[in-house]
């Protein structure tokens, strides 16, 4: 289990495009341990949507001098590393209906 963490200031189109970035790693690669797949990796996407949120509020900005921003690449679900976590939760699904159905 890894935790990242980066800090700002980010302008508008900077701040998405590591948005960007970490969620589809979060799709990606968050969800192998248990407590990953129920409780942590849940919690990261909501805080990255909340992130997200905030910076597409940001007005549009110029770079700074010398500096370009980062190029925000295709929208999460774009991006075919997020279709990783569908592997472990349909995994998920499979066990809890297993459980269901045989305790019935």
């Amino acid at each position: 289990m890894k935790f990242e963490h980066l800090q700002g200031p980010f302008c508008r189109t900077c701040g998405i495009a590591v948005v960007r970035q970490m969620t589809t790693r979060t799709l990606c690669l968050g969800w192998w341990g248990p407590l990953s797949l129920v409780i942590f990796n849940p919690f990261t996407l909501v805080w990255n949507l909340l992130a997200y949120m905030k910076y597409s509020k940001l007005p549009p900005s110029a770079p700074a001098p010398g500096r370009a921003h980062l190029d925000t690449g295709p929208p999460v679900l774009r991006r075919p590393q997020a279709y990783v976590a569908l592997i472990p939760l349909a995994w998920a699904l499979w066990v809890v209906s297993q459980i269901v159905v045989h305790s019935t």
